[in-house]
């Protein structure tokens, strides 16, 4: 190993940028299994994974390797804004959405300062120079080396050791810059350890427990092609290629209350007047407004598949609304859904802070004939399993839960919170009162759910 560079300098360069450090130097012998070494399969391989993302601003740079730092100015179909976060993107959307017969063009604001995979900043002055750095980039959804379909679940914590194998750093890693400069760093250090078991999030969604150095390389190698990177400059590639009208009624079924995101109609925004309304999109295609108690109704049709669906709606006392729209793009995203319509250039986007996810929860549970048995419970790093080996679990829709054991029945109540996120339990008797409280779901999948709560786990996986 290289001998740790102790120079002033970088010491202090560690401290600020790090916001945790050991008091005094320890002497420990680092677990070997758990060394992050330079060069190594899983140092690239985490180095790929928090590389800076740059397909998100494609509508405006068209390159993934790069992103434009924000705020910019840009002109859009000669109507300049400013975008300061990524809502300014799905803005210039909605402008190149307007007409379908027209040319759109993006005009940018020079200077603008972009942000390269390794992080670095560059400024740039001319379309001509931001070109020049897009030919770095690889070109729309050719292969390469970043992996989109896994993040890590900050924060993080590394040790550093010197050559003498004394503890000399603990750093707090918060996001996905820190953790890069780290990897960049290895050969600057003798040793660099991880501290297992930490989570990472697959696909956006699902949460999963990395327990060493051979699962996380597992995982990494896995999540290189698990999922569309999205790396193209198709900025209506989030559009209803794959919606149906069941998978639209279902997200209204289980997001009951919506408010107006958008209003743009015959060139003016109206979202203002109606921000402060809740609508309530009914299974039997009735809709319930509600206007600060003021209670009015309509009604509503979704028909059609995939880029050809229609939403009518029809509201007497707020005609604003009606018509029949085409559904243009349906979102989830961290818990929080959003449907846009179009209609002849005018503009109507609800959001409801619901998610599919919850249903999702709902439906593992609910599933039909489904039994549930206890496959781990630890309880303050204590494997307390044993104690409830025998008994079978079943859910039931009316929130009411059983735990069977010989014959003999436990009841008590279940609940799904935030957005299917967290699971409550409550159970009226021993053992499996030790259940009770309000667990977070760090997995889930029709077969398993992983629950957790400060210090204890539980485990439980469908049997039948």
């Amino acid at each position: 190993m290289k001998f740790f560079k102790t120079s002033l300098l970088l010491f202090s360069t560690l401290l600020i940028l790090f916001s945790c450090r050991t008091e005094e130097i320890q002497i420990i012998d680092p677990p070997i299994e758990n060394e992050l070494a330079a060069n190594s399969t899983v140092a690239k391989l985490m180095k790929n994974t928090v590389a800076k993302d740059g397909s998100k601003d494609n509508i405006i740079d068209k390159a993934s390797c790069l992103s434009v730092k924000l705020p910019v100015t840009v002109t859009v179909n000669s109507k300049e804004i400013t975008v300061n976060d990524e809502d300014g993107y799905e803005e210039i959307e909605d402008i190149f959405d307007l007409f379908d017969n027209d040319v759109d063009a993006i005009v940018i604001s020079y200077p603008i300062e972009v942000i390269l995979s390794d992080y670095t900043v560059k400024t740039v002055n001319s379309d001509e120079e931001l070109q020049r750095l897009a030919e770095n980039c690889t070109g729309e959804n050719e292969a390469d080396d970043d992996i989109e379909c896994l993040d890590f679940y900050y924060p993080l914590k590394a040790s550093v050791f010197n050559a003498n194998l004394e503890l000399i750093l603990t750093i707090t890693i918060e996001d996905d810059e820190q953790m890069h400069k780290l990897i960049e760093d290895l050969e600057d250090y003798s040793a660099v350890t991880i501290e297992f078991p930490f989570k990472v999030i697959l696909n956006g969604d699902t949460y999963v427990y990395i327990n060493n150095m051979q699962e996380l390389e597992e995982a990494l190698e896995a999540a290189k092609n698990s999922c569309d990177e999205d790396d193209d400059n198709d900025y209506n590639d989030d559009d209803c290629d794959k919606c149906s009208t069941e998978g639209i009624k279902k997200i209204f079924a289980n997001c009951n209350e919506w408010s107006v995101e958008k209003l743009y109609l015959n060139e003016e925004y109206l979202t203002e007047e109606f921000k402060m309304f809740t609508f309530s999109f009914r299974e039997n295609g009735s809709i319930k407004i509600d206007n600060n108690g003021d209670i009015s109704e309509g009604i509503w049709e979704i028909t059609g598949e995939g880029n050809e669906m229609s939403f009518s709606i029809n509201i007497p006392d707020y005609p604003a609304f009606n018509g029949t729209w085409y559904l243009h793009e349906v979102k989830e995203d961290s818990g929080e859904v959003s449907v846009h319509l179009l209609l002849e250039g005018n503009h109507l986007r609800f959001k409801s802070q619901c998610s599919t996810v919850k249903d999702g929860l709902n439906a593992i549970l609910l599933a039909e004939g489904s039994i549930w048995a206890v496959e781990s419970y630890k309880n303050t790093g204590e494997d307390e399993t044993a104690v409830f080996a025998d008994y079978q679990i079943y859910f039931y829709s009316e929130n009411v839960v059983k735990a069977k054991k010989d014959g003999a029945v436990i009841e008590g109540v279940w609940e799904s919170l935030n957005d299917g996120s967290m699971l409550a339990l409550n159970f009226s008797d021993e053992p499996v009162n030790a259940f009770n409280k309000e667990w977070e779901v760090a997995v889930m999948s029709e077969t398993e759910v992983v629950l957790e709560a400060n210090d204890k786990r539980l485990v439980i996986k469908r049997i039948n």
